[in-house]
Formats: structure tokens, C-alpha cells, sequence
């Protein structure tokens, strides 16, 4: 006889783990003073990745295994990352922001999966998250900024 668990599987430390990494992000960003093209990439960015990571894995991987089905989509498949690593290796401080996010993102994802939420729902919960983290270390460096002058 198995036995269940009693309990069901709580995906909040990963949800405010990925807050707090937004909130980092948002917070980098605005001390940076970035401009707003880059706050508008950053959010497309972050939906982007909300809207990938909530696609079935089935469908991620059919989409990869086309990549593969001739030898011109390996050749530009080719290009692209060579392309990208020189981006990578020349913006390791960038790419490494991009990384902890990624994995925050992924880490949500499989805890939301776990705890049996659909795919328009990860979608949602992921994409709400991220533009709220981005928002809350924008307005907290703001407000920060402005006790520190005056």
C-alpha cells in the first residue's frame, strides 16, 4: 500500500525567491540610471522568459529538435551561438544577472508544476512577479535616493 503525502507542495519560497532576484535587478538597474529603452527591454525580457518557461516541455523540445533538421539551421544554429558566447564572455557582469534570473524563473516553474498549476497560470503568476520585483527595486532606490539627498 502507498502512502501520500499530506501535505501539498508550497511553491512560495520560490516565488519570493524570484521577487527578491527582480528586486535586485530593478534595483542594479536604477542605480545604473538606465534609460527607459533599457527598462522596456528588461520587461520584454522577463516576459519573454515568463513565456517560454511556461510552455509545456514538450513543446520546447519539439521547437529545438526542428532547429535540427537541416544542415543550414545547424549552420546558423552554429553562428548564433558563437555569436552569443563572445557576447557572454564580453558581458559576463550582464550575462550573470541573466543567469540568476533564468534560474529563479526555472526554479518557479518547477515548483508551480509540482504543486499542479496550469500553464496559463505559471505564465501569470511568473509575469507578475518579475514586472512587480522590477518595480518594487525601482521605486525602493528612488525612495532611498531621495531620503540620502535631502
Amino acid at each position: 500500500m502507498e502512502k501520500k503525502a499530506k501535505y501539498k507542495k508550497n511553491p512560495w519560497l520560490a516565488i519570493l525567491l524570484l521577487l527578491v532576484t527582480y528586486i535586485s535587478l530593478g534595483w542594479l538597474l536604477s542605480t545604473w540610471q538606465s534609460s527607459w529603452l533599457v527598462w522596456l527591454v528588461v520587461a520584454l525580457f522577463s516576459l519573454l522568459l515568463s513565456a517560454i518557461f511556461s510552455a509545456s516541455w514538450v513543446e520546447i523540445r519539439d521547437r529545438f529538435a526542428n532547429l535540427f533538421a537541416s544542415d543550414s539551421k545547424v549552420f546558423l544554429v552554429a553562428v548564433i551561438a558563437a555569436f552569443a558566447s563572445v557576447v557572454i564572455v564580453f558581458w559576463l557582469h550582464i550575462f550573470a544577472h541573466a543567469l540568476v534570473v533564468t534560474c529563479a524563473v526555472l526554479l518557479v516553474k518547477l515548483d508551480l508544476q509540482a504543486a499542479k498549476f496550469r500553464d496559463k497560470q505559471i505564465f501569470l503568476l511568473i509575469s507578475v512577479v518579475s514586472l512587480l520585483g522590477l518595480f518594487i527595486g525601482w521605486i525602493t532606490n528612488n525612495i532611498i535616493h531621495k531620503m540620502a539627498i535631502g
